[in-house]
Protein backbone atom coordinates (compact mmCIF):
# COMPACT_ATOMS: atom_id res chain seq x y z
CA UNK A 1 0.00 0.00 0.00
CA UNK A 2 1.41 3.38 -1.05
CA UNK A 3 2.02 5.48 2.08
CA UNK A 4 1.66 8.94 0.50
CA UNK A 5 -1.13 10.93 -1.20
CA UNK A 6 -1.83 9.91 -4.82
CA UNK A 7 -4.10 11.34 -7.48
CA UNK A 8 -6.07 8.71 -9.39
CA UNK A 9 -7.77 9.08 -12.74
CA UNK A 10 -10.52 7.03 -14.37
CA UNK A 11 -9.58 7.08 -18.10
CA UNK A 12 -12.97 5.69 -19.12
CA UNK A 13 -14.77 8.53 -17.36
CA UNK A 14 -12.36 11.06 -18.88
CA UNK A 15 -13.24 9.76 -22.35
CA UNK A 16 -16.93 9.84 -21.51
CA UNK A 17 -16.69 13.48 -20.40
CA UNK A 18 -14.78 14.41 -23.56
CA UNK A 19 -17.28 12.55 -25.73
CA UNK A 20 -20.25 14.30 -24.14
CA UNK A 21 -18.77 17.78 -24.68
CA UNK A 22 -17.57 17.01 -28.21
CA UNK A 23 -21.03 15.70 -29.10
CA UNK A 24 -22.68 18.81 -27.67
CA UNK A 25 -20.41 21.07 -29.76
CA UNK A 26 -21.06 19.02 -32.88
CA UNK A 27 -24.85 19.15 -32.41
CA UNK A 28 -24.61 22.93 -32.03
CA UNK A 29 -22.38 23.21 -35.14
CA UNK A 30 -19.67 24.98 -33.17
CA UNK A 31 -15.94 24.31 -32.94
CA UNK A 32 -14.70 22.47 -29.86
CA UNK A 33 -11.41 24.03 -28.72
CA UNK A 34 -10.98 22.48 -25.24
CA UNK A 35 -8.88 24.14 -22.56
CA UNK A 36 -5.98 21.92 -21.49
CA UNK A 37 -5.16 23.89 -18.32
CA UNK A 38 -6.94 21.31 -16.17
CA UNK A 39 -5.11 18.13 -17.15
CA UNK A 40 -1.81 19.53 -18.54
CA UNK A 41 -0.95 16.08 -19.84
CA UNK A 42 0.21 14.85 -23.23
CA UNK A 43 -1.31 11.42 -22.49
CA UNK A 44 -4.72 12.91 -21.73
CA UNK A 45 -4.35 15.32 -24.63
CA UNK A 46 -4.09 12.32 -26.95
CA UNK A 47 -7.53 11.19 -25.75
CA UNK A 48 -9.00 14.36 -27.25
CA UNK A 49 -7.59 13.42 -30.65
CA UNK A 50 -9.84 10.34 -30.52
CA UNK A 51 -12.80 12.73 -30.75
CA UNK A 52 -11.51 14.82 -33.64
CA UNK A 53 -10.17 17.78 -31.66
CA UNK A 54 -7.65 19.79 -33.68
CA UNK A 55 -7.42 23.19 -31.98
CA UNK A 56 -6.73 23.55 -28.26
CA UNK A 57 -6.57 26.23 -25.60
CA UNK A 58 -3.91 26.62 -22.89
CA UNK A 59 -3.27 29.09 -20.09
CA UNK A 60 0.43 29.87 -20.42
CA UNK A 61 3.34 30.16 -22.82
CA UNK A 62 5.02 27.22 -21.10
CA UNK A 63 1.93 25.09 -21.67
CA UNK A 64 1.75 26.12 -25.32
CA UNK A 65 5.33 24.97 -25.82
CA UNK A 66 4.65 21.67 -24.03
CA UNK A 67 1.72 20.79 -26.28
CA UNK A 68 3.30 22.18 -29.44
CA UNK A 69 6.18 19.77 -28.84
CA UNK A 70 3.59 16.97 -28.84
CA UNK A 71 2.33 17.90 -32.30
CA UNK A 72 -0.58 20.21 -31.56
CA UNK A 73 -0.44 22.83 -34.31
CA UNK A 74 -3.40 25.13 -33.51
CA UNK A 75 -3.05 26.60 -30.01
CA UNK A 76 -4.65 29.54 -28.22
CA UNK A 77 -3.00 30.95 -25.11
CA UNK A 78 -6.08 32.16 -23.23
CA UNK A 79 -4.23 34.76 -21.18
CA UNK A 80 -3.64 38.43 -22.02
CA UNK A 81 -0.49 38.81 -24.10
CA UNK A 82 2.73 39.59 -22.26
CA UNK A 83 4.65 42.22 -24.25
CA UNK A 84 7.92 40.92 -22.76
CA UNK A 85 7.40 37.49 -24.32
CA UNK A 86 7.60 38.24 -28.07
CA UNK A 87 10.59 35.96 -28.60
CA UNK A 88 8.68 33.07 -27.00
CA UNK A 89 5.65 33.72 -29.21
CA UNK A 90 7.94 33.72 -32.26
CA UNK A 91 9.60 30.46 -31.22
CA UNK A 92 6.35 28.57 -30.61
CA UNK A 93 4.71 29.88 -33.78
CA UNK A 94 7.45 28.27 -35.87
CA UNK A 95 5.66 24.95 -35.29
CA UNK A 96 2.03 25.90 -34.86
CA UNK A 97 -0.65 28.46 -35.56
CA UNK A 98 -0.49 30.45 -32.35
CA UNK A 99 -3.11 32.80 -30.93
CA UNK A 100 -3.40 34.77 -27.71
CA UNK A 101 -5.56 37.47 -26.11
CA UNK A 102 -5.32 41.28 -26.10
CA UNK A 103 -7.26 43.98 -24.30
CA UNK A 104 -5.69 47.26 -25.44
CA UNK A 105 -4.34 48.77 -28.66
CA UNK A 106 -1.13 49.69 -26.82
CA UNK A 107 -0.32 46.00 -26.28
CA UNK A 108 -1.09 45.24 -29.93
CA UNK A 109 1.29 47.98 -31.06
CA UNK A 110 4.08 46.89 -28.71
CA UNK A 111 3.74 43.26 -29.75
CA UNK A 112 3.79 44.17 -33.42
CA UNK A 113 6.98 46.18 -32.99
CA UNK A 114 8.89 43.19 -31.55
CA UNK A 115 7.35 40.12 -33.25
CA UNK A 116 8.91 38.58 -36.35
CA UNK A 117 6.25 35.94 -37.04
CA UNK A 118 2.45 36.05 -37.43
CA UNK A 119 0.21 35.61 -34.42
CA UNK A 120 -3.58 35.58 -34.06
CA UNK A 121 -5.12 37.90 -31.51
CA UNK A 122 -8.47 37.37 -29.83
CA UNK A 123 -9.93 40.50 -28.27
CA UNK A 124 -10.81 39.47 -24.73
CA UNK A 125 -14.32 40.47 -23.68
CA UNK A 126 -15.42 40.82 -20.04
CA UNK A 127 -19.03 39.58 -19.65
CA UNK A 128 -19.45 41.38 -16.30
CA UNK A 129 -17.10 38.88 -14.62
CA UNK A 130 -14.55 41.53 -13.62
CA UNK A 131 -11.33 39.58 -14.08
CA UNK A 132 -9.92 40.95 -17.34
CA UNK A 133 -11.06 41.98 -20.79
CA UNK A 134 -12.86 44.92 -22.35
CA UNK A 135 -16.34 45.46 -20.88
CA UNK A 136 -18.83 43.77 -23.17
CA UNK A 137 -20.67 47.02 -23.99
CA UNK A 138 -17.61 49.16 -24.74
CA UNK A 139 -17.79 48.95 -28.51
CA UNK A 140 -15.48 51.93 -29.07
CA UNK A 141 -12.62 50.32 -27.14
CA UNK A 142 -13.21 47.00 -28.88
CA UNK A 143 -13.11 48.72 -32.26
CA UNK A 144 -9.87 50.55 -31.39
CA UNK A 145 -8.14 47.25 -30.60
CA UNK A 146 -9.39 45.68 -33.82
CA UNK A 147 -8.18 48.70 -35.78
CA UNK A 148 -4.73 48.35 -34.19
CA UNK A 149 -4.66 44.67 -35.20
CA UNK A 150 -5.62 45.61 -38.77
CA UNK A 151 -2.78 48.16 -38.91
CA UNK A 152 -0.19 45.72 -37.59
CA UNK A 153 2.33 43.83 -39.71
CA UNK A 154 2.49 40.61 -37.67
CA UNK A 155 -0.95 40.23 -36.06
CA UNK A 156 -4.31 39.15 -37.42
CA UNK A 157 -7.78 39.11 -35.78
CA UNK A 158 -8.72 35.68 -34.39
CA UNK A 159 -12.07 36.83 -32.99
CA UNK A 160 -13.44 37.45 -29.50
CA UNK A 161 -12.70 35.40 -26.39
CA UNK A 162 -15.10 35.44 -23.43
CA UNK A 163 -14.94 33.55 -20.12
CA UNK A 164 -18.07 33.82 -17.97
CA UNK A 165 -16.28 32.80 -14.79
CA UNK A 166 -19.00 34.23 -12.55
CA UNK A 167 -20.99 31.05 -13.23
CA UNK A 168 -18.74 29.49 -10.58
CA UNK A 169 -20.76 31.42 -7.99
CA UNK A 170 -23.93 29.60 -9.04
CA UNK A 171 -25.33 26.71 -7.00
CA UNK A 172 -27.84 25.23 -9.43
CA UNK A 173 -28.29 24.57 -13.14
CA UNK A 174 -30.95 27.28 -13.16
CA UNK A 175 -28.52 29.87 -11.79
CA UNK A 176 -25.85 28.86 -14.31
CA UNK A 177 -28.38 29.15 -17.14
CA UNK A 178 -29.49 32.58 -15.95
CA UNK A 179 -25.93 33.96 -15.73
CA UNK A 180 -24.81 32.43 -19.03
CA UNK A 181 -27.95 33.53 -20.87
CA UNK A 182 -27.41 37.15 -19.81
CA UNK A 183 -23.84 36.97 -21.12
CA UNK A 184 -24.91 35.39 -24.40
CA UNK A 185 -27.59 38.04 -24.95
CA UNK A 186 -24.94 40.77 -24.65
CA UNK A 187 -22.55 38.83 -26.88
CA UNK A 188 -25.30 38.60 -29.50
CA UNK A 189 -25.30 42.40 -29.65
CA UNK A 190 -21.53 42.39 -30.08
CA UNK A 191 -21.81 39.78 -32.82
CA UNK A 192 -24.28 42.02 -34.63
CA UNK A 193 -21.69 44.82 -34.73
CA UNK A 194 -18.83 42.52 -35.75
CA UNK A 195 -20.54 39.64 -37.61
CA UNK A 196 -17.44 38.29 -39.36
CA UNK A 197 -15.33 37.58 -36.27
CA UNK A 198 -15.60 34.21 -34.45
CA UNK A 199 -16.75 34.25 -30.85
CA UNK A 200 -15.13 31.81 -28.40
CA UNK A 201 -16.95 31.17 -25.11
CA UNK A 202 -15.81 28.73 -22.53
CA UNK A 203 -16.50 28.19 -18.84
CA UNK A 204 -17.28 24.62 -17.75
CA UNK A 205 -20.58 25.35 -15.93
CA UNK A 206 -22.07 27.12 -18.98
CA UNK A 207 -20.81 24.54 -21.45
CA UNK A 208 -22.05 21.67 -19.27
CA UNK A 209 -25.53 23.08 -18.67
CA UNK A 210 -26.45 24.93 -21.87
CA UNK A 211 -27.68 23.32 -25.07
CA UNK A 212 -28.17 26.55 -27.03
CA UNK A 213 -25.07 28.73 -27.34
CA UNK A 214 -26.66 31.50 -29.39
CA UNK A 215 -23.99 33.61 -31.16
CA UNK A 216 -21.06 31.42 -30.11
CA UNK A 217 -18.81 29.88 -32.78
CA UNK A 218 -16.32 28.08 -30.52
CA UNK A 219 -16.33 26.68 -26.97
CA UNK A 220 -13.24 26.14 -24.80
CA UNK A 221 -14.19 24.59 -21.43
CA UNK A 222 -11.46 22.87 -19.41
CA UNK A 223 -12.54 21.54 -16.02
CA UNK A 224 -15.20 19.26 -17.55
CA UNK A 225 -12.50 16.71 -18.47
CA UNK A 226 -12.25 15.74 -14.78
CA UNK A 227 -15.00 17.72 -13.02
CA UNK A 228 -14.79 17.97 -9.19
CA UNK A 229 -16.90 18.57 -6.11
CA UNK A 230 -17.23 22.29 -6.83
CA UNK A 231 -18.82 21.44 -10.17
CA UNK A 232 -21.22 19.09 -8.40
CA UNK A 233 -22.26 21.91 -6.07
CA UNK A 234 -22.63 24.30 -9.02
CA UNK A 235 -24.85 21.82 -10.86
CA UNK A 236 -22.52 21.14 -13.78
CA UNK A 237 -22.25 17.39 -13.19
CA UNK A 238 -23.17 14.46 -10.96
CA UNK A 239 -20.68 12.78 -8.59
CA UNK A 240 -20.53 9.84 -11.01
CA UNK A 241 -19.03 12.10 -13.67
CA UNK A 242 -16.00 13.09 -11.56
CA UNK A 243 -12.99 11.38 -13.15
CA UNK A 244 -10.32 12.03 -10.48
CA UNK A 245 -9.93 11.40 -6.79
CA UNK A 246 -7.20 11.51 -4.15
CA UNK A 247 -6.11 8.56 -2.03
CA UNK A 248 -4.71 9.65 1.34
CA UNK A 249 -3.43 7.57 4.28
CA UNK A 250 -5.29 7.80 7.58
CA UNK A 251 -2.67 8.71 10.19
CA UNK A 252 -4.64 9.13 13.45
CA UNK A 253 -8.19 9.14 14.86
CA UNK A 254 -9.58 11.57 17.45
CA UNK A 255 -12.68 9.97 19.05
CA UNK A 256 -13.59 12.95 21.23
CA UNK A 257 -14.20 15.18 18.21
CA UNK A 258 -15.01 12.52 15.58
CA UNK A 259 -12.12 13.59 13.35
CA UNK A 260 -9.37 11.74 11.52
CA UNK A 261 -5.97 13.07 10.50
CA UNK A 262 -4.90 12.26 6.95
CA UNK A 263 -1.69 12.81 5.05
CA UNK A 264 -3.13 15.20 2.48
CA UNK A 265 -2.85 18.95 2.89
CA UNK A 266 -2.86 22.19 0.96
CA UNK A 267 0.23 21.15 -1.02
CA UNK A 268 -1.85 18.27 -2.41
CA UNK A 269 -5.43 19.58 -2.62
CA UNK A 270 -4.94 23.39 -2.78
CA UNK A 271 -6.82 25.73 -0.44
CA UNK A 272 -9.99 25.96 -2.51
CA UNK A 273 -13.20 25.17 -0.64
CA UNK A 274 -16.97 25.12 -0.96
CA UNK A 275 -19.52 26.16 1.64
CA UNK A 276 -21.82 23.32 2.67
CA UNK A 277 -24.47 24.31 5.20
CA UNK A 278 -22.20 26.93 6.73
CA UNK A 279 -19.11 24.70 6.84
CA UNK A 280 -16.13 25.08 4.52
CA UNK A 281 -15.25 21.79 2.85
CA UNK A 282 -11.79 21.28 1.29
CA UNK A 283 -12.60 17.82 -0.10
CA UNK A 284 -15.44 15.33 -0.26
CA UNK A 285 -14.74 11.78 1.01
CA UNK A 286 -16.00 8.98 -1.27
CA UNK A 287 -17.63 6.86 1.43
CA UNK A 288 -20.68 4.64 1.74
CA UNK A 289 -23.35 6.05 4.04
CA UNK A 290 -21.94 9.51 3.36
CA UNK A 291 -23.67 12.40 5.05
CA UNK A 292 -22.95 16.12 4.97
CA UNK A 293 -21.53 15.69 8.47
CA UNK A 294 -18.45 14.17 6.78
CA UNK A 295 -16.08 16.48 4.91
CA UNK A 296 -12.47 17.68 4.87
CA UNK A 297 -12.72 20.35 7.56
CA UNK A 298 -9.27 21.94 7.33
CA UNK A 299 -5.92 21.76 5.56
CA UNK A 300 -2.48 22.92 6.54
CA UNK A 301 0.63 22.20 4.53
CA UNK A 302 0.69 18.38 4.84
CA UNK A 303 -2.14 17.76 7.31
CA UNK A 304 -5.80 17.25 6.52
CA UNK A 305 -8.57 16.95 9.09
CA UNK A 306 -11.69 15.01 8.09
CA UNK A 307 -14.77 15.76 10.18
CA UNK A 308 -16.89 12.60 10.35
CA UNK A 309 -20.38 11.57 11.23
CA UNK A 310 -20.36 8.95 14.03
CA UNK A 311 -21.15 6.14 11.57
CA UNK A 312 -18.39 7.13 9.17
CA UNK A 313 -15.88 7.63 11.98
CA UNK A 314 -16.45 4.05 13.11
CA UNK A 315 -15.71 2.77 9.58
CA UNK A 316 -12.27 4.39 9.35
CA UNK A 317 -9.07 2.87 10.68
CA UNK A 318 -5.51 4.08 11.08
CA UNK A 319 -3.29 2.68 8.34
CA UNK A 320 -6.08 2.51 5.78
CA UNK A 321 -6.63 4.72 2.74
CA UNK A 322 -9.45 7.21 2.31
CA UNK A 323 -10.57 8.33 -1.14
CA UNK A 324 -11.50 12.00 -1.55
CA UNK A 325 -12.93 14.04 -4.42
CA UNK A 326 -11.00 17.30 -4.81
CA UNK A 327 -12.88 20.58 -4.60
CA UNK A 328 -11.00 22.04 -7.59
CA UNK A 329 -9.43 19.38 -9.79
CA UNK A 330 -7.40 21.88 -11.87
CA UNK A 331 -5.35 22.97 -8.85
CA UNK A 332 -5.11 19.48 -7.35
CA UNK A 333 -3.80 18.11 -10.66
CA UNK A 334 -1.26 20.94 -10.91
CA UNK A 335 0.00 20.20 -7.40
CA UNK A 336 0.12 16.39 -7.70
CA UNK A 337 1.89 16.42 -11.11
CA UNK A 338 1.03 12.87 -12.18
CA UNK A 339 -1.99 10.61 -12.59
CA UNK A 340 -2.29 7.01 -11.42
CA UNK A 341 -4.71 4.45 -12.81
CA UNK A 342 -6.12 1.41 -11.04
CA UNK A 343 -4.19 -0.89 -13.39
CA UNK A 344 -0.86 0.57 -12.25
CA UNK A 345 -0.13 3.05 -15.04
CA UNK A 346 1.22 6.54 -14.41
CA UNK A 347 0.18 9.28 -16.84
CA UNK A 348 2.37 12.31 -17.42
CA UNK A 349 1.79 15.88 -16.29
CA UNK A 350 3.54 18.96 -17.67
CA UNK A 351 5.10 19.75 -14.29
CA UNK A 352 5.96 16.17 -13.37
Amino acid sequence: MYPFPKLFIDPDQVRSNISDMATKASKSSIEFRPHFKTHQSKAIGKMFREFGVKGITVSSIKMAKYFSDDGWDDITIAFPANVLASSYFDSISENCELKTLVISKEVVERLDSTLTRPIGLYVEIDPDYGRSGIPIGDVDSIRSVLDAIDRSAHCYPAGFYCHAGHTYKARSKEEVTEIATRALEKLSTLKTVFPDLPLCFGDTPSCSVLDDFGPVDQISPGNFVFYDWMQVRIGSCSPNEIAVYMECPIIEKFPDRKQVLIHGGAVHFSKDSVNIDGNLSYGEPMLKHLSEETYVKSLSQEHGIVQCSPAVFDQLNVGEIIQIFPIHSCLTADLMREYHTKDGKVLDHMNG
